[in-house]
């Protein structure tokens, strides 16, 4: 049995809507104990639908809703993702040698040692002068080809490496609106003029037709603007803006050159001279923005910087650009007494690894597994509180070592990341000690880490951030193994190009 016996969800988009059906699944469904759920959303108020990468942890929570994996590719223009693609991260060049991968796939054991041990027991020998992404792995392989990461016969949710989409989230979020209202998600249209504040928290929201809509528990879905969890109950915002410098976006979509365009398999993040620039392929066009600081940039700037992108390509904007302005932190709180804050009202780390829509995810299912007998009960609410704190930290963590160790000096931005932004005790502790060895999971010690050594490795290495000194288990690990292990991958590597369709032969099957 839960306490709650109504929930009322305000704000629409991603957030709003993965809401909705998440809980209408888990929690509706029990006709002995009926939990009615309902969404309130401003016309005016559209989802901001900058988050269009995802992480593979969306399968999981798609598939837990029961959405069919055709359905994303049908209604939402959902391409596969196989990772990122760095580019001028380094010292800001525009050629091959300044760009590294970081694929899903992490690297695999081979004669006893992980591949990062053997590509390291070859590199600091001077035996190798691949790069670890093209080495230690068998995922990017299908960068090059624009390969899907599924075969044309693989199920819904399954392939023989782990993948994430490309999609349009304005088009997700009517999916999942379409699936919720079908299932008994009661929707309503109106704008939130006042939140009254009871003994409990969040005792009604007043619209503006006159409407009073009550509730036993409010999700805060209301973006930035935080009306619930922030304006009503003033939970305190912590700010990673001195951290994390990139505050402002402008986005914009460009059409397809023509219907058969190849399609990129992996999201590219460009470094500029005050932030980053992304390209996503989806079916029908490519979404584009740049993610900058306004410290460093203005607006103008920033438009001309996406603009001057846009035209490198052979496609035309379908649309002015877009300005958004990010505020880059969390709540202190995200679940206070009656009140779930989720999506960008909870909390925001800039979009470098796709991490949006995940927090959305991972809030949702740390909600219900906290969910007290009581509504005054508070262990679980406290202890929830606490694991999301931590994530945003790990994240943040993770999104700013992209920033300080790039060997980039060329712009005021870089400078002032690469030497004068505190680094939090918690990555410099890693740091130090990835200096002497490679990155383990015992190293991390997270307890929702979304992020493995692997991952972190795989920017280290592709920054040239490796250990100062040799690694211990080089001192008896035979450079022949090693190479063995290597030469193997590369068998498979060869394989999977051979066996994988392109992105747009996959989606083009699926279509049909």
């Amino acid at each position: 049995m839960i306490p709650y016996r109504s929930i009322l969800i305000v704000g629409g988009g991603t957030a709003g809507w993965m809401a909705a059906a998440y809980l209408q699944r888990v929690l509706g469904g029990n006709p002995e104990a009926p939990v009615q759920v309902s969404l309130v959303e401003s016309k005016e108020i559209g989802s901001i639908g900058v988050g269009e990468a995802t992480v593979p942890t969306l399968l999981s929570m798609l598939q837990a809703i029961g959405i069919p994996e055709s359905a994303l590719f049908m209604q939402a223009d959902a391409t596969l993702k196989n990772g990122i693609r760095f580019k001028g991260w380094k010292q800001g060049g525009s050629g091959a040698s300044d760009q590294y991968d970081h694929p899903f796939d992490p690297p695999v054991s081979l004669a006893g040692h992980s591949t990062m041990v053997h590509w390291m027991n070859l590199h600091q020998r001077g035996l190798t002068a691949q790069a670890f992404d093209a080495a230690g792995g068998v995922q990017t392989a299908l960068y090059e080809k624009n390969q899907s990461p599924k075969f044309l016969n693989s199920p819904d949710y399954q392939a023989p490496i782990a993948y994430a989409y490309h999609l349009d989230a304005i088009k997700l979020a009517s999916l999942l609106r379409s699936v919720a209202t079908e299932r008994g998600v009661r929707q309503c249209y109106g704008e939130v003029t006042e939140v009254e504040v009871g003994e409990q928290g969040i005792a009604a929201v007043q619209l503006k037709d006159g409407q009073r809509l009550s509730a036993d528990l409010y999700v805060d879905c209301t973006g930035f603007a935080g009306l619930l969890i922030g304006k009503a109950l003033n939970v305190p915002w912590v700010s990673y803006a001195d951290r994390l410098l990139c505050d402002r976006a402008v986005a914009g979509p460009v059409a397809h050159p023509h219907a058969q365009q190849p399609l990129r398999s992996y999201t590219t993040a460009t470094a500029r001279g005050a932030g980053w620039t992304w390209e996503i392929d989806l079916q029908s066009r490519t979404g584009t923005g740049y993610v900058y600081a306004s410290a460093f940039c203005s607006d103008d700037e920033a438009v001309a910087t996406l603009r001057q992108m846009q035209q490198q390509g052979a496609g035309q904007p379908m649309a002015e650009p877009r300005l958004l302005k990010m505020r880059i932190g969390h709540r202190a709180r995200m679940w206070e007494k009656n009140c779930l804050a989720l999506g960008l009202a909870g909390g925001f780390i800039e979009p470098l690894e796709s991490t949006g829509i995940y927090l959305v995810e991972r809030a949702l299912q740390s909600f219900l597994d906290y969910l007290p007998a009581t509504a005054a009960a508070a262990h679980g609410r406290n202890k929830f509180n606490a694991l999301m704190a931590d994530l945003y930290e790990e994240l943040r963590d993770f999104i700013l070592l992209h920033y300080v160790i790039s060997g980039r000096r060329d712009t005021p931005f870089w400078r002032t990341y690469t030497e004068d932004v505190p680094i939090p005790p918690s990555l410099q502790e890693l740091l130090d000690l990835w200096d002497e060895k490679l990155p383990h999971n015992l190293d991390i010690q997270r307890k929702q880490s979304l992020f493995s050594a692997s991952n972190y490795f795989y920017i280290l290495a592709g920054l040239n951030r490796l250990p100062s000194k040799g690694i211990g288990q080089s001192s008896y690990l035979a450079p022949a193994v090693s190479q063995g292990a290597l030469a193997h991958i590369a068998k498979i590597r060869a394989a999977a190009v051979q066996q994988s369709p392109s992105m747009r032969e996959f989606t083009n099957k699926i279509r049909a």
